[in-house]
């Protein structure tokens, strides 16, 4: 059934007040759009990626089959016409369908996730590593690094500040740094990532929904660009730090804060390099009965991501330090950590 554009419109309002209603549930947070690591598209025999509104119908969303994950979506008309089988108790959600013709008439249309549909392949989720991620920042100048330690929540605040610089409002750019953070791909606890709406953002938009969508189209509008800058010709100077400049260290969390020397706690999911790294070494042995995850690579040796605790570095003696980290890694990667930590 087609709808005209202002019932449209007053829908989409309600949509608004619905995710106000979340964040506020969510500390402030968009939690439901941690599901989606890109935008949604319909997989049809005429494949495209939905509207902004669309997606931000899926993020209001309260149908469980969000939490897949799954950014494919089919019309329900074209499961039937295809006699696929849906799976018991699926549900479709109501999504934006546009004429294109003059009139330009609307019509909310029920459609269906992939994972709800049988004999559809499950889908696979990119997995960007840290490094990728903070290099394609880093390659076009929007992430600036004045020392050797640069973080996830750096390069959100650098996505913030671009967008800022593109004409965003707080709200369009708090959307564009959150749909950037999502689409990444970068494998870590996402939610502690995720921007927070301030209570006066929230009431802007109860007082004029209209702006979610207008903000979400500009966001979408403002990485699109971002996507397009051209990379910068390398012009940082890479400090002569002797023994350390090849030392490299990413750190993706730790139980509890691991602070550095100067008492300042370390971001999760930062990449150390030069003597950064080498003082987080020294700081992994202050600390006591942690668990910190990380990646560490040293000229051309790299060892990928492991779990070790702060007790494996307590000792008073020296004998005692090459003994206890042959226990938790290989030979190799033990022995230049002895290297390192007894320079």
């Amino acid at each position: 059934m087609y709808m005209s554009g202002e019932k449209i419109f007053e829908n989409r309002r309600e949509v608004a007040g619905k995710i106000c209603q979340d964040i506020r549930a969510n500390n402030g947070r968009m939690l439901n759009a941690k599901y989606f690591s890109e935008r949604p598209y319909c997989d049809g025999a005429k494949s495209y990626k939905f509207s902004m509104a669309n997606y931000l119908r899926l993020v209001s969303s309260d149908n469980e089959i969000i939490r897949k994950g799954n950014p494919r979506w089919f019309h329900a008309t074209e499961i039937k016409n295809n006699d696929w089988s849906l799976k018991e108790n699926a549900m479709p959600v109501l999504l934006e369908v546009w004429t294109k013709d003059a009139d330009q008439q609307c019509s909310l249309t029920e459609f269906y996730n992939a994972s709800d549909i049988l004999g559809k392949e499950n889908f696979q989720t990119k997995n960007q590593s840290l490094e990728t991620v903070l290099n394609f920042l880093k390659e076009r100048g929007i992430l600036e690094v004045d020392d050797k330690i640069v973080s996830l929540q750096d390069a959100i605040d650098a996505v913030k500040k671009y967008s800022e610089s593109h004409g965003a409002n707080e709200l369009t750019s708090i959307l564009s740094a959150q749909t950037w953070l999502l689409e990444t791909g970068v494998q870590t606890k996402i939610i502690s990532f995720l921007p927070v709406f301030d209570e006066s953002i929230l009431a802007e938009i109860e007082k004029s929904p209209d702006i979610l969508f207008d903000s979400m189209s500009k966001a979408h509008a403002i990485l699109k660009n971002l996507r397009r800058e051209k990379i910068k010709s390398a012009t940082e100077n890479i400090a002569t730090e002797g023994f350390f400049r090849d030392l490299k260290i990413i750190y993706h969390g730790s139980e509890g804060e691991l602070q550095d020397k100067n008492g300042f706690a370390y971001p999760k999911e930062s990449i150390l390099t030069g003597i950064s790294a080498y003082d987080f070494l020294l700081a992994i042995k202050s600390a006591r009965e942690q668990k910190i995850w990380l990646e560490f690579s040293y000229k051309d040796y790299s060892h990928g991501k492991f779990l070790i605790s702060g007790e494996d570095f307590v000792f008073d003696e020296e004998e005692f330090l090459m003994p206890c980290l042959r226990t938790r890694l290989d030979k190799k990667i033990a022995s230049i950590f002895w290297i390192i930590l007894t320079n």
